[in-house]
């Protein structure tokens, strides 16, 4: 691996992570030494509409803590057998990409991953090429070809409809522990009984990162 591309990033709002997510994160980890996963809209602060995607900064849109999504993240990263090292999580406000860099790797070893579906995936490749990224289209999809959406699993989780088949075994497992112990966050399932099987667990999702 050449030093330059030490490092990859990837960026999405993981809300919450679902099956399409891993495609992305799985690519990019085949690219690079170490891979940093930015959690964009971090907090409240950095939910800013942006006319390439308008829906990414409504409140409905982000229903889980940075905290949870970390969690998720995490357990689902070392769950599919990611060793601790190769990977980081951090938050990623690119909507202050004045900042962003703060919480990213040093420009110099770096690469930026990015998938497209419409205009906030190129939106996001110019705004970190713009502060100097090595910036890499993993691909370039039309929305109609994805299989799944996040708006389609958040809609699915708050009208407890089933939802497992579109996430990793261990979101499934983080959200229903969460329903259990009474501290579910906004937008996860009234009732656990949706358990994931094996079958589901395969079944493949793709979309923006960034829903």
């Amino acid at each position: 691996m050449n030093a330059a591309t030490q490092y990859g990033v990837v960026l999405g709002r993981f809300q919450p992570p679902h099956l399409g997510h891993m495609e992305y994160l799985e690519a990019a980890k085949r690219r690079c030494d170490r891979l940093v996963i930015g959690i964009t809209n971090p907090d409240a602060s950095s939910y800013k509409f942006h006319s390439a995607d308008p829906k990414r900064s409504e409140p409905d849109n982000n229903p889980f803590t940075y905290f949870v999504r970390h969690e998720m993240i995490d357990e689902t990263l070392r769950d599919s057998g990611w060793l601790p090292g190769t990977f980081a999580i951090v938050p990623a406000d690119i909507t202050d990409i004045s900042r962003v860099g703060i919480f990213l790797p040093e420009i110099d070893h770096t690469t930026v991953f990015i998938t497209v579906y419409d205009e906030w995936g190129d939106e996001k490749a110019r705004r970190l090429a713009s502060i100097g990224y090595r910036v890499e289209i993993l691909w370039r999809r039309k929305m109609s070809e994805r299989l799944t959406s996040g708006t389609e699993l958040r809609r699915s989780l708050k009208s407890n409809t089933p939802w497992t088949h579109l996430v990793p075994p261990a979101v499934a497992r983080y959200l229903n522990r969460a329903v259990t112990q009474g501290n579910a966050a906004i937008g996860t399932p009234k009732h656990p009984e949706h358990k994931l099987t094996s079958s589901a667990a395969q079944r493949r999702t793709t979309e923006g990162p960034d829903d």
